[in-house]
C-alpha cells in the first residue's frame, strides 16, 4: 500500500463540496492519479480516524483554455483525479 501522504493531495472546498459535506456527510478530495478506491479509503481512515462507507472516484479531464499572454494560443488546465468519500453517520472531518 502507498503512503496516505502520497495518495491524498488536498481537500477540495468548493461550493458543491461544502454542500455535500453539510447535507450528505460526503467529502471531496483531490487524489493522485494512481490511487484506487481501496487506497483512498485506507488513507482517509488512517489520516482522519473515521469510518468510510463508500468511495466514488472520477477523472477530471484537462480543459482547453486560450492564453492571452501568448497571443491567444491554446493551452490546457491540468487534469486531476477526485474522490468523493462517504462517511458513517456520526463521523465528520474538520477541514477548517
Amino acid at each position: 500500500m502507498k503512503e496516505s501522504v502520497t495518495i491524498l493531495k488536498e481537500a477540495l472546498l468548493t461550493e458543491k463540496a461544502t454542500m455535500l459535506s453539510a447535507n450528505l456527510n460526503k467529502y471531496v478530495f483531490s487524489v493522485s492519479s494512481f490511487a484506487s478506491k481501496s487506497n483512498v479509503k485506507d488513507a482517509v481512515e488512517k489520516t482522519f480516524s473515521v469510518k468510510v462507507l463508500k468511495v466514488n472516484s472520477l477523472v477530471v479531464k484537462p480543459k482547453a483554455k486560450r492564453d492571452r499572454a501568448r497571443r491567444n494560443k491554446l493551452g490546457f488546465k491540468s487534469g486531476m483525479k477526485k474522490a468523493i468519500v462517504t462517511l458513517k453517520s456520526g463521523d465528520s472531518i474538520d477541514l477548517a
